[in-house]
Order: structure tokens, then sequence, then C-alpha cells
């Protein structure tokens, strides 16, 4: 990146969400993040032009996610729904919620010998919504196993009868 595209600030627009880390930092990197994917070809275009590393998900074996980058702050960033009202509660934004990334591109050069051009999450927003459910991540399994129901409620329980 020439030092006339330092620090370039460019919207990710209608891109699929994936790995949101707003609520707190990736386990991973440490960092809050969300993967910015199936990025148009002319977004894809404007980032590389930045300098940033645009990942070809048939490339890393996650063909669902086509063009993508991903965007990491090392503090929480404004995430807002589609009317730019401030999302309080981020940590169940689901993979495949949409909308639009705010980043800035920076020249980075590290002492231990890494250097190149990293995307800075400065803001995101919601335009459709997916809510993460751990259970989601399943179908219904006909004819498997459906745990048995009892009568038996808290209130049915006496943790005195036998004292």
């Amino acid at each position: 990146m020439t030092k006339e595209n330092q620090n370039k600030n460019y919207k990710i627009t209608d891109c699929v969400l994936y790995w949101c880390n707003l609520h707190e930092p990736s386990q991973y990197s440490e960092k809050y993040q969300v993967n910015a994917t199936n990025l148009s070809d002319s977004d894809a275009k404007a980032l590389k032009k930045l300098g940033l590393n645009v990942n070809d998900g048939k490339e890393k074996g996650k063909p669902e996610m086509g063009l993508y980058v991903v965007a990491k702050a090392m503090r929480p960033v404004p995430v807002v729904d589609s009317a730019k009202n401030t999302i309080e509660d981020t940590s169940n934004i689901g993979n495949g919620s949409k909308g639009n990334v705010f980043i800035s591109a920076f020249d980075y050069d590290h002492v231990t010998g890494g250097k190149g051009v990293g995307c800075g999450l400065q803001s995101v927003q919601i335009t459709e919504f997916i809510e993460y459910s751990p259970a989601a991540m399943f179908d219904e399994v006909k004819g498997g196993y459906v745990q048995a129901t009892t009568a038996t409620t808290t209130s049915d329980v006496d943790p005195f009868k036998d004292v």
C-alpha cells in the first residue's frame, strides 16, 4: 500500500457475516472480529486495491463463504441495526446474518518480521438478523432419540420429606 492509501476507510455492503465475535474477543485472535463473506466483485476489487488479502472460500474449503475478509479490532466496535439503533447484546448474532461492515486498511510492520496490510474493524450494521443458537446447527432427526417428558415439576419434589 502506498502512503496515500494509508488508513483508508471502506464500507463493505450487503455481505454475509460469519464468526461474529463482537461481544467479546475471539478465543483464537484475542480480538473482536467478523468474517465479511460473499463479497461482491466490486467490493473484492476495491479491497484488493487497498492492499488487503481477500480470501477465496473455495480455496480454504469453505465454498459457502465466497470471497471474504476477516476484519479485527482491539476494542469493541459500534454495532447497529438497519435504522442505526445501537444493538446492545451482540452475543446472539448468528452465522448467515447480513449487513454492512466498515473497515480501515492500514499498514503494519511487526518487529517479529511480519508486515502487510491489516483489515481494521470499525463498525457493523446488521440488515438481516439470524439468531445464534447452538441447537440450530442440527436438523431434526425423525425416529431418533427424544428425551422422555415427566409430569414431575419442581413443586412436586419435597426436599424435606425424609428429614
